[in-house]
């Protein structure tokens, strides 16, 4: 059911890719994937499993971070992963939760929206205990799906 959850949020993830000009973001050797995603895209069997709460007024934000190898090689990297979303009055921290897979390693948030709403989101990434976090801010409009 694991490999389930996480095969419909990657596939999810990829529709909506399409749609967004660029969901990366190259800090260092690290590459950070973002994307945001109307929960319903997640079907009511899956999300029950996981207590995914699914809503049209409820989207998953997804982080993946890949530590660049040698040769053009990337890996999945575990991170320290935080933030918060915001609206024009309102600011929400985001409560991500780690998952982990064979070589993919995501971290999900879930959030409550109204129709029609800009977010702007702010991620705190760290994915090195050694170096300070890289700070990952994007705003994204919300629709009711």
């Amino acid at each position: 059911m694991f490999r389930k959850l996480l095969f419909l949020v990657a596939l999810a993830f990829g529709n909506l890719a399409v749609a967004q000009p660029d969901t990366t973001k190259v800090f260092g050797d690290y590459d950070v994937h973002y994307s945001v995603l109307n929960s319903t895209f997640i079907s009511p069997t899956v999300a029950q499993t996981y207590g995914i709460v699914r809503g049209k007024d409820r989207a998953l934000i997804n982080i993946a971070v890949r530590q660049r190898l040698e040769r053009g090689e990337t890996r999945a990297k575990k991170s320290m992963v935080s933030g918060s979303s915001s609206d024009l009055i309102h600011s929400a921290p985001l409560n991500f939760t780690e998952i982990v897979e064979q070589d993919a390693i995501y971290y999900i948030a879930e959030l409550r929206f109204n129709n029609k709403e800009l977010r702007t989101f702010t991620i705190s990434i760290q994915p090195d205990a050694n170096i300070a976090p890289y700070t990952l801010k994007f705003n994204k409009t919300l629709y009711f799906n």
